[in-house]
């Protein structure tokens, strides 16, 4: 997948997709010399190029209602709309981020997990949609068995109430994702703290941590101490 080299975010999860699942599930890449697809869900990932109107039809094909690429790389498919920028956050490798404000109570009542079971994480994720939790699960599983995903969580008596991942460590990039606190304690500054803790340990390292935010987010990242490193666009079938 040479068109996902240096890429952000893209240049982690992309090629360590592929080398897991390219041979299990042969429908869901496409790849050649200017381009690399990931359309295994309802949201394909691109890397490189296409010309435009050979790429709608092919997202059509496959099933895709949107896709996420580099404007400045690859033209839309033709006569989808802009939806969204998804902006990329990061952390160069070696520094480290001052912990954020937390409830001292709070924080003192909880346990880190470094270890959790990934059953009980794709449950806290996804507790509404099994196929989700399922396909969350198996791949999970699949990449933390050969070291390349992390997931840490904060429980209280057993019950996960935040968790945060690393789920592609790869070509020194640490693909973060996924981070979720349950509604009641949102807010309390919990959350943030555990995804600038898995950060750093990651930047110590030498790897350097990378991930996608909706624009809602682009304030909480930024409060943190995260640099913002690039952009990606979201397109939608109109």
């Amino acid at each position: 997948m040479s068109a996902c080299r240096g890429k952000l975010c893209l240049g982690a999860t992309m090629p360590l997709a592929f080398a897991l699942f390219g041979k299990s599930q042969p429908g869901r890449f496409f790849a050649g010399p200017t381009l690399a697809l990931d359309v295994g869900g309802g949201t394909a990932w691109l890397a490189g190029h296409a010309n435009p109107e050979e790429l709608a039809g092919f997202l059509a094909f496959c099933g895709c209602e949107a896709v996420v690429l580099d404007e400045a790389e690859c033209p839309p498919p033709t006569g989808w709309k802009r939806a969204k920028t998804h902006s990329v956050f990061g952390l160069a490798p070696g520094r480290q981020l001052p912990l954020p404000e937390a409830d001292a109570a709070l924080w003192q009542s909880l346990a880190k997990n470094t270890e959790p079971a990934a059953g009980k994480a794709a449950d806290m994720l996804f507790p509404d949609r099994p196929s989700k939790r399922d396909d969350f699960y198996s791949e999970l599983c699949s990449k933390r068995s050969r070291g390349l995903a992390r997931v840490w969580t904060l429980e209280r008596e057993g019950n996960i109430i935040c968790t945060v991942g690393a789920y592609a460590l790869a070509n020194g990039q640490a693909y973060m994702a996924c981070g979720e606190t349950v509604e009641a304690l949102r807010g309390k500054g919990v959350g943030g703290r555990l995804i600038v803790e898995m950060a750093n340990a990651l930047a110590a390292e030498g790897w350097m941590p990378v991930f996608l935010c909706s624009p809602e987010r682009v304030h909480f990242y930024t409060r943190l101490g995260f640099e913002k490193m690039g952009e990606y666009a979201r397109y939608e079938v109109q």
